[in-house]
């Protein structure tokens, strides 16, 4: 008898606990601010190449910093939310010769100051759902006159200047709520890449109190030619690669604490004259490190 109710004891327990394990799991990752919520992010950019397998002595390092503020909830729910550049620095060395600029450091001397001292004027608005979708969308203007007088602005500024980098910044929320190993996808596009489109997919690894934590993959390809080649030239080129990290939110908001995604690209670079016999190849692969960090609040 006392196996016996121990017996049914147990199972009774099992059959209440596990449900409680399991929904402790989910999570409905929606975002949950209030007005005045305020997060600063740091967020740092670098890249490294290595040529026909030699490292190439080419770094390019850039941190932004930017204020991201609630300025209101809604009527209809959405977040009414202010973005600030609050800082811009950039760092790219080729071969022996190095080229810095940062937004803290006043120095009208520096070729870059000109083109680059506007940004921490930057200031976007825009409403956010809570599933993280981004409308009414203004403030970039000012960097896309700055692009249109020089071109070479929008290579620098490729990944954080234009309305993709905010369209995508909540990218990670999933749809509907969702349970610790379930997987969801969302397109983005890769500027350092044709501004091609792919899917990223997202994983949940871990609900804790304060924290969750989210894995992150994707994979391409593209090939395509070279255009306004020289006559009698052809040079086609084809891209593969992967990017994955990882991604902290704050488990009582949904906003982001920090992530760090690294992106590897393998490019191939084949041309031919007519006159050649054989072709030239050239491989490069280029690996492209993304942090997010929140520094205050």
């Amino acid at each position: 008898m006392n196996n016996t109710f121990l017996s049914v004891f147990i199972s009774f327990c099992l059959m209440v606990l596990i449900p409680e394990i399991s929904s402790a799991q989910k999570a409905d990752l929606k975002l949950l601010l209030n007005k005045g919520a305020r997060h600063v992010y740091t967020i740092t950019q670098e890249n490294q190449a290595v040529e026909d397998g030699k490292p190439v002595e080419v770094e390019h390092k850039i941190i932004l910093k930017l204020d991201h503020q609630v300025l209101a909830q809604l009527p209809n729910g959405n977040y009414q939310v202010e973005v600030l550049f609050k800082r811009f620095s950039i760092a790219m060395k080729l071969n022996s010769k190095v080229l810095r600029y940062d937004s803290d450091t006043v120095d009208v001397s520096n070729p870059l100051y000109k083109t680059l001292n506007f940004l921490t004027d930057v200031k976007l608005k825009y409403e956010v759902t809570p599933e993280g979708v981004v409308g009414k969308l203004v403030g970039f203007e000012p960097i896309k006159k700055q692009i249109e007088k020089d071109p070479r602005l929008g290579n620098l500024l490729r990944n954080f200047g234009s309305e993709r980098f905010i369209l995508e910044l909540y990218n990670y929320i999933p749809k509907r709520a969702v349970e610790a190993g379930e997987k969801w996808k969302s397109s983005i596009v890769l500027p350092d890449i044709n501004d091609l489109k792919c899917d990223v997919q997202y994983s949940l690894k871990e609900v804790a109190t304060k924290s969750i934590k989210i894995n992150q993959d994707a994979s391409f390809q593209i090939s395509y030619d070279l255009p306004d080649m020289p006559a009698g030239k052809m040079a086609n080129v084809t891209q593969n690669g992967t990017q994955s990290g990882t991604l902290v939110i704050d488990s009582k908001t949904n906003m982001r604490v920090s992530s760090l995604v690294t992106q590897s690209v393998n490019l191939l670079l084949v041309s031919k004259n007519d006159s050649q016999a054989e072709e030239s190849v050239k491989k490069l692969n280029i690996v492209v490190k993304t942090a997010f960090e929140l520094t205050g609040k």
